[in-house]
């Protein structure tokens, strides 16, 4: 009776450390799976990371190239005749383009395979209602809708525009009226033609 105790509480050891084994097996190949896909996922989002870094680099390069270009517009170091002056209006406190905004723009970015020199300026504005830092940003996020709608509609390059934004400075009619906030609420798209001889090759936008 000893001896088949014996035997049956030897077999169950035995069976109870072949699972311990096999589940110390199992959990290891687990925890090299787990850190493996951890691994991938970490690379991953380095990666995603990395993209982003490039994106906003990227995009601020632009806008320093943008306000680089207005800049020497604005100074006098760009010569350049205008070809047309266009603007687009805004609904109260918005910066998104209308229909009738959209249409203008695309007239506008016909006329660009006449002039190879081109150079595009956009000026943001908003009427007097709030503060002039508040119109400020304003107007630059209604210039720079204008700009996104040009590059990814009709792909116009971004060493080809200086945005800027004057807020509520320079009205175009009274801002006591509705009418007049109305038409203060604006972009101003000037379409203008380089010349290239009277300007230093640094400052001309290359096609």
């Amino acid at each position: 009776m000893f001896t088949h105790r014996f035997k049956t509480l030897t077999t169950v050891v035995a069976s109870v450390l072949a699972i311990a084994a096999l589940s110390g097996c199992a959990t290891k190949k687990f925890v090299r799976q787990e850190v493996a896909a951890s691994r991938g996922y970490t690379d991953t989002q380095v990666a995603a990371v990395r993209t982003d870094l490039d994106q906003v680099r990227t995009s601020t390069d632009a806008a320093m190239q943008r306000a680089q270009l207005a800049e020497k517009l604005a100074s006098g170091q760009v010569a350049y005749t205008e070809v047309a002056t266009n603007q687009v209006g805004f609904e109260f406190d918005d910066w998104r383009l209308s229909p009738d905004a959209q249409s203008t723009l695309d007239q506008m970015a016909g006329q660009l395979g006449t002039h190879p020199g081109y150079i595009i300026e956009i000026r943001g504005y908003a009427d007097a209602r709030g503060t002039d830092r508040y119109n400020y940003r304003l107007g630059r996020e209604r210039a720079d809708e204008v700009f996104r709608y040009l590059m990814t509609r009709h792909s116009v390059p971004s060493n080809r525009v200086a945005t800027m934004s004057f807020g509520e400075e320079s009205p175009v009619a009274d801002n006591e009226s509705s009418e007049g906030r109305s038409q203060n609420r604006r972009v101003q798209v000037r379409l203008l033609d380089i010349k290239a001889s009277d300007t230093p090759v640094s400052v001309i936008p290359q096609p």
